[in-house]
């Protein structure tokens, strides 16, 4: 049996990033069971000499001025909504090993202030995509993201898989 660490990056409806560490237990080449850690986030986002590099960076791409003043407006166009019956679109996003982000729509429609609906839609923003049409923040992690290397492994990992 070997034991394989890797790191599981997210980021949250409220545009923040979550590290998981998970652990595979992997035998004759297959995951045998996972363990997933608690989630940690930044304690101070402009200081993150000691994460890894994807975390620097997705950080980097979610704190530039622009996309907190557009997520920002988002959070607010949110709040103004009034009457009985509101909806509110979010999002939150995994981002998978070979640059692939995970983007998942959470739509809930409240009636009086409680929550009678809660419904998801996920989408994928693959290296190599236009994220022109995606949230502000999902936008932002792939133009960040996916470098010309990011691309290219991930179209050649494509290719391998097609022979």
């Amino acid at each position: 049996m070997i034991k394989n660490t890797k790191l599981h990056h997210s980021v949250t409806e409220l545009g923040n990033l979550q590290l998981r560490q998970i652990v595979e237990y992997v035998k004759d080449g297959k995951v045998k069971d996972k363990k997933y850690s608690h989630p940690v986030t930044p304690k101070d986002p402009k200081n993150m000499t000691d994460w890894d590099e994807c975390s620097q960076d997705i950080v980097a791409a979610i704190i530039t001025p622009e996309v907190k003043i557009e997520f920002a407006a988002v959070i607010e166009a949110n709040r103004i909504q009034t009457g009985d019956i509101v909806e509110i679109v979010s999002y939150d996003r995994v981002i998978e090993e070979d640059g692939k982000i995970a983007v998942r729509r959470i739509t809930r429609i409240f009636d009086e202030g409680v929550e009678v609906s809660k419904k998801y839609h996920r989408s994928w923003i693959m290296p190599g995509q236009d994220p022109i049409g995606n949230d502000v923040i999902s936008k932002a992690l792939a133009l960040k993201l996916h470098t010309p290397e990011v691309i290219e492994a991930y179209r050649t990992k494509l290719a391998e898989q097609q022979l």
